[in-house]
């Protein structure tokens, strides 16, 4: 995850719990962050300011607000990826039954 934006997250949305979220590999030019996220949690809210590619791990239902007043729903396919340009202020939500686990690669140059 790029920049934690804490203090939003305890005003916003500090009725649900903050997934586990592992940093593998951060670097000067690539930062690798693994996630699981259980049904009812969330990433927090967050700033990507480098683009990144996701690696969805399982199946499952995330929800996406946006600091613009945006929002979309995101049905999760394993094996599956997705290519997200910054920079993208948001929170994920698990709004399904099962654990969200995916893989975030971010490209810092």
């Amino acid at each position: 995850m790029s920049v934690k934006l804490t203090e939003k997250t305890a005003t916003d949305a500090a009725e649900r719990e903050v997934g586990a979220f592992t940093t593998l590999i951060d670097n000067d030019r690539t930062r690798i962050t693994h996630w699981v996220i259980k049904p009812g949690q969330q990433t927090g809210w967050h700033l990507h300011d480098f683009d990144y590619v996701t690696i969805q791990e399982s199946e499952g239902t995330l929800y996406l607000e946006h600091s613009d007043g945006t929002e979309r729903t995101i049905e999760y396919v394993p094996g599956t990826a997705a290519t997200i340009s910054a920079p993208v202020e948001h929170n994920a939500i698990n709004v399904g039954d099962v654990d969200i686990v995916v893989t975030e690669i971010e490209y810092k140059n």
